[in-house]
């Protein structure tokens, strides 16, 4: 099968490190392409304005992809950006990071603590969850205080600020399951087996969660409803 994952634009270095996380997350025999569009979370906020500017961009590119015989697309990231509005303009999978790896948590506990690269960027992330009605199996919501493209260089300093939050949300939140809402925290920087290691409970992966939905779509042959998403009438 064929997966197209939507990239926004970064660094070289940078984009390499995502793209061959991306590559680590697929099955054998699935084929992934890349696509790059004309907006980056990188240099700006992980917040609901970029994620909306960036959704048209998303859906012309998963336009493309079907028409070149793509089976599904895969926006990078936990922003879902374009994922609602590409639904509606072609029948082919279009999967959400953040939205895949929250109900896959929820099949697992209803106590799921969120980790956030910044507070500013919460509010979007609780707006998610709510259109998603995954609200009740979260317990908490906190971030590493560590921008995105702060995130190699800060390295050290983001993984003992994620094993710190995650411990206040197991320790007092009684959170059972971890779920970090940004990829470069999990799987880019960090693999999950590395946290879990160290903090008792599982770690989710929203990249390897989101490629493998869109697989196992494809393999069952389903996609989103018309009804949910009924396509626009063509003039």
């Amino acid at each position: 099968m064929k997966i197209m994952m939507v990239m926004g634009e970064y660094p070289a270095e940078e984009a390499e490190r995502r793209r061959q996380a991306v590559l680590k997350c697929a099955s054998t025999g699935t084929e992934i392409g890349f696509a790059v569009i004309k907006a980056t979370f990188f240099r700006r906020s992980n917040s609901q304005v970029n994620s909306l500017s960036a959704g048209p961009l998303v859906a012309e590119v998963a336009q493309r992809a079907e028409t070149d015989g793509y089976d599904a697309v895969v926006p990078f990231g936990t922003l879902d950006a374009g994922v609602e509005l590409a639904r509606n303009l072609v029948r082919i999978p279009i999967v959400g990071a953040g939205q895949s790896v929250l109900h896959l948590g929820a099949q697992l506990s209803n106590r799921l603590g969120v980790i956030a690269y910044e507070e500013k960027s919460i509010p979007f992330m609780r707006k998610q969850i709510h259109g998603w009605r995954i609200a009740d199996s979260i317990v908490g919501i906190r971030s590493v205080e560590i921008p995105l493209p702060e995130s190699t260089k800060n390295r050290n300093a983001m993984r003992a600020r994620f094993i710190q939050v995650a411990r206040e949300l197991i320790d007092n939140f009684a959170a059972e399951i971890i779920v970090p809402m940004g990829v470069t925290m999990v799987p880019v920087q960090y693999s999950p087996q590395e946290f879990e290691g160290e903090l008792g409970v599982p770690v989710m992966d929203a990249l390897k969660t989101s490629i493998q939905t869109a697989e196992m779509l494809v393999r069952m042959g389903l996609t989103h409803s018309v009804r949910t998403y009924p396509r626009p009438a063509v003039n």
